[in-house]
C-alpha cells in the first residue's frame, strides 16, 4: 500500500519528496476547532483528514494534526491509515507515519489556481522542502510538489481534489 505514502501531504508538507496527515485515533487530538487569533498560520491550527479514497483494492485516509509554536510557525505529524475493502471500515491495518516532528515557517503568499496561497519553509524527520497551502477554513490544499515549481521552488499547482483535507469537528 504505498499511495498513502505518496499522499500530498508528502508534498504538501515538504518539497524534496516527503511530507503530510491520518485517519483514526483517539480524542488526544490538538486544537480540534483551530486558533482564533489573526496570526497568519492560525487557520492551519487544528486536525485535518481526508476523506476515505480507494488504494489498490484497499482504502485509505490521512490526517494531519497541526499546532502552533509562533504566530508564523506551526508543528505536527501526519498519518497515514490504511484498510482492507474500499469503505475505510473497521481497525486501520496499516498506519504509516508520513511526516514526524513537522516544523513549518511561513515564508510569504502566491496565487495559484485563483486563490492566495500561504508558503511554507518545512523540515519534518523525513526530509526538508518547500510547500504551498490554502484553506477556506474548513477543507485544506496542499500544493502537488511533483508538479511544476516557481523560480523559488514552491509548487505551481494543487494536488487534485480527492486529496483535500477537511477539518475534523
Amino acid at each position: 500500500m504505498t499511495k498513502p505514502l505518496r499522499f500530498p501531504l508528502i508534498a504538501a508538507t515538504l518539497a524534496t519528496s516527503a511530507l503530510l496527515a491520518a485517519c483514526g485515533g483517539g480524542d488526544d487530538d490538538p486544537s480540534v476547532e483551530g486558533d482564533s487569533s489573526g496570526d497568519v498560520v492560525a487557520k492551519y491550527i487544528g486536525t485535518w483528514e481526508s476523506d476515505c479514497y480507494a488504494d489498490s483494492g484497499a482504502s485509505a485516509k490521512v490526517r494531519a494534526d497541526f499546532t502552533k509554536a509562533s504566530a508564523t510557525s506551526f508543528t505536527g505529524n501526519v498519518v497515514a491509515y490504511g484498510y482492507i475493502g474500499s469503505s475505510c471500515s473497521g481497525p486501520s491495518v496499516k498506519d504509516e507515519k508520513v511526516l514526524t516532528n513537522l516544523s513549518m515557517n511561513h515564508a510569504g503568499t502566491k496565487a495559484i489556481s485563483g486563490v492566495t496561497a500561504d508558503k511554507f519553509n518545512g523540515a519534518a524527520d523525513q526530509g526538508n522542502g518547500k510547500l504551498v497551502m490554502y484553506t477556506d477554513g474548513s477543507t485544506l490544499q496542499l500544493g502537488d510538489v511533483d508538479a511544476n515549481k516557481d523560480a523559488e521552488g514552491y509548487p505551481n499547482s494543487f494536488y487534485e481534489s480527492r486529496y483535500t483535507l477537511k477539518r475534523r469537528n
